[in-house]
């Protein structure tokens, strides 16, 4: 990966790629990708990562012309979900979790979460309750709808909605809320679901995309779940 440091903002020099640098020198698991180095030349920065021979999720979705396979998606989407509980553990929150930044690796059958350039870390107040963000940041489709009210919210939760959008584009290969009116339809939990073949499955989505925050579910919640709880990757 190469940033010219010359084409981004000043706010991304002194606060998200400084963010970005940390998060991948601090993180090591099997489903996060490895960054080896990082250095810089001039006026860019060089980030040396191994190599994503499968593409991307995204990708792969676009070129099968279908919802992923069950059986596959439970894999794939397993193995996303302990990457992002790991790195929630770290006290790292990824920001801009979708399919575009799930990489896959050894013919398609190991993903990996990818691209922390909008990571921060997840900081605690000193009773131990998560503290309240307000930056607005990641892309829309997967954005959830307190990040969408532009008022102050929990990272953690947003990005197990996130990953909610994931599963869900994986199972019908299109995001579950189109960006007129995306919020008012979050709200009233208005979205399609047509395609979604496996009630686990069905019954995982309904509880990720869940509006309020209080019954969301956690990642540890979605890793205990049905659908993907006996799954061993």
């Amino acid at each position: 990966k190469v940033i010219d440091l010359t084409d981004v903002t000043q706010d991304y020099k002194t606060q998200f790629l400084p963010r970005e640098l940390f998060a991948i020198k601090k993180l090591r698991h099997r489903f996060i990708v490895t960054t080896f180095d990082s250095f810089f030349v001039s006026t860019r920065v060089f980030i040396v990562m191994e190599l994503a021979t499968g593409g991307d999720l995204q990708d792969m979705i676009d070129k099968l012309k279908r919802p992923v396979d069950d059986s596959k998606a439970r894999v794939i989407f397993r193995q996303v979900a302990e990457g992002l509980n790991y790195i929630h553990n770290e006290g790292v929150v990824h920001r801009d979790l979708k399919c575009d930044n799930v990489l896959l690796f050894d013919d398609q059958k190991v993903a990996k979460l990818t691209d922390f350039g909008f990571a921060r870390t997840s900081y605690l107040s000193p009773t131990g309750q998560s503290v309240l963000v307000a930056t607005t940041c990641g892309t829309q489709e997967y954005c959830s709808p307190e990040l969408l009210s532009n008022h102050p919210f929990k990272p953690k939760p947003n990005d197990c909605w996130s990953l909610g959008v994931v599963l869900y584009v994986m199972t019908t290969r299109k995001t579950p809320f189109p960006l007129r009116h995306q919020r008012r339809r979050q709200l009233k939990k208005k979205y399609s679901k047509t395609g979604i073949t496996n009630d686990d499955c069905k019954d995982l989505i309904q509880k990720i995309l869940e509006p309020e925050v209080s019954r969301r579910l956690t990642i540890g919640q979605i890793l205990a779940h049905k659908w993907i709880c006996n799954i061993i990757v």
